[in-house]
């Protein structure tokens, strides 16, 4: 019998008439993709409804596979997730985060600690009640540092830049194409030493928020050696506007 093990649902796609590839990252072996049988078929299709991003399911697959693709025999919600689920503000930065995640994440290994994280992440978007539009940003930086790429944002004074190739401010005088902007500079420091809490207490525009992502898109995209294009970050920005 096959044991059954949990996976974060990142992004899916049909596969002709009554299939569905998942995409997603697995407590047992990182990113991985699936397939799901008889996706249009009546007696699946409320389940359906539980692969929306940054669902966590429990996993059990069939012995037989599609080309070298597993085959998904049984899921199920691991986590009830009504308000990311229901919620269009919290939908919206569950599609940009699961996204990202899967736009950055290529290792198909093992790695709990990242799972963990991911997890914890996704629990706290669903229970969260305050702060929610600054809630991607700060998931940003923690993702980051669990990637290896951590932000040395701690030692911030009036006046410094935040350097993307090394990782930490420099004095104005040592501005750079590479650096953020005053107002991006200041945010990553304010998001770094506030817990998730208390981030309703940061207060920021829509446009700043919209910057200061595309400033961490880019942080991203020169420590991992990819340019990244999210396109969920364009209707993100929308809905929060």
């Amino acid at each position: 019998m096959s044991e059954s093990f949990q996976l974060i649902v990142l992004h899916t796609i049909k596969h002709k008439e009554s299939g569905i590839i998942v995409q997603g990252y697995s407590d047992r072996a990182g990113r991985e993709t699936f397939f799901l049988r008889g996706a249009g078929k009546k007696e699946k299709s409320s389940n359906l409804s539980q692969l929306h991003p940054l669902s966590v399911l429990e996993v059990t697959l069939s012995s037989m596979k599609l080309s070298e693709i597993p085959i998904i025999k049984e899921f199920s919600a691991a986590f009830r997730l009504p308000s990311i689920r229901g919620d269009v503000f919290k939908s919206s930065i569950a599609l940009f985060i699961s996204e990202l995640i899967f736009r950055t994440i290529k290792e198909q290994e093992q790695n709990i600690e990242l799972y963990s994280f991911l997890l914890t992440s996704i629990k706290l978007l669903e229970e969260i009640k305050y702060g929610t539009p600054n809630f991607h940003p700060y998931f940003m930086i923690g993702f980051c540092r669990q990637i290896g790429y951590s932000p040395e944002a701690l030692l911030h004074r009036d006046g410094m830049l935040f350097d993307i190739p090394s990782a930490k401010y420099l004095p104005l005088k040592e501005k750079s194409e590479f650096c953020f902007g005053p107002q991006e500079s200041s945010l990553l420091h304010k998001l770094s030493v506030t817990p998730v809490q208390e981030i309703s207490s940061i207060k920021i525009t829509g446009d700043q928020r919209y910057l200061f992502i595309k400033e961490m898109i880019r942080y991203i995209s020169f420590h991992t050696g990819h340019n990244l294009r999210v396109e969920s970050l364009e209707v993100l920005h929308e809905v929060f506007e």
